[in-house]
């Protein structure tokens, strides 16, 4: 029985990450690529709020999933600033470069909100990537999808008005949040915009005088997502 789902065992051309994607796909690699040395242990590793991760200088031993919540990576600079590098939501790897650099984490990783995260270790990513060429392609494949997402929020922060970064921002955090209300200080949402927080803050409160959002100490709330998405700034 076991060679039969062997023989007709396949790789998906999609998986989708948001739902059980993951588990299929490593299911799918490991009937497909002959890869009986992958874990087993799949189970959700559960987080607290401002829970750590990992912290820069850390050694690099598995690549992390997001199953639920949000994780960022951040660096303090010499002056104690901290500087986010990443905010990671439901459906995302982070965690992956330093393996493939056999490198100590360059930063630090944290939980936004409580979270579940799928550890991956380092011999099953290494398996994934060097052991089968079409499973390989398909993992990197579901890796990258975080990198082209990476490149296009650069280009925006490089040529789009301040407005325009601010309100794409708050769409792709409503999106990605677990609920309505986005739970995330001004200070880190300045740096994910890259932008100081008084201009962050400014816009904010003009996007609540036109109606766009409503403002707590705490959070923030989106009322009007299709003029967040459409003005043209």
């Amino acid at each position: 029985m076991a060679s039969r789902l062997h023989r007709f065992a396949h790789l998906k051309p999609h998986y989708d990450l948001r739902a059980d994607g993951l588990g299929e796909f490593l299911a799918d690699a490991q009937a497909t690529g002959g890869l009986a040395g992958l874990s087993l242990d799949r189970k959700p590793h559960l987080l607290r709020k401002r829970q750590d991760v990992y912290l820069e200088g850390d050694e690099a031993t598995r690549v992390y999933f997001v199953q639920a919540g949000r994780i960022k990576t951040l660096k303090t600079t010499a002056g104690g600033k901290e500087l986010i590098t990443g905010l990671y939501g439901p459906g995302e790897f982070f965690g992956y470069l330093t393996l493939l650099e056999r490198t100590p984490h360059r930063d630090s990783a944290v939980a936004v909100d409580d979270s579940e995260l799928i550890y991956i270790p380092q011999d099953d990513f290494t398996q994934l990537l060097l052991r089968n060429r079409s499973v390989s392609q398909q993992f990197i494949c579901l890796l990258a999808g975080r990198v082209s997402e990476r490149e296009q929020q650069l280009l925006e922060m490089a040529y789009s008005s301040i407005r325009r970064r601010v309100a794409d921002v708050l769409v792709r955090l409503h999106e990605e949040g677990p609920t309505d209300d986005i739970h995330l200080s001004r200070d880190d949402m300045a740096s994910l915009v890259g932008m100081a927080s008084e201009s962050l803050i400014r816009t904010l409160s003009e996007f609540r005088q036109s109606g766009f959002i409503e403002l707590s100490p705490n959070t923030i709330r989106v009322v009007q997502l299709d003029k967040l998405r459409q003005a043209a700034w």
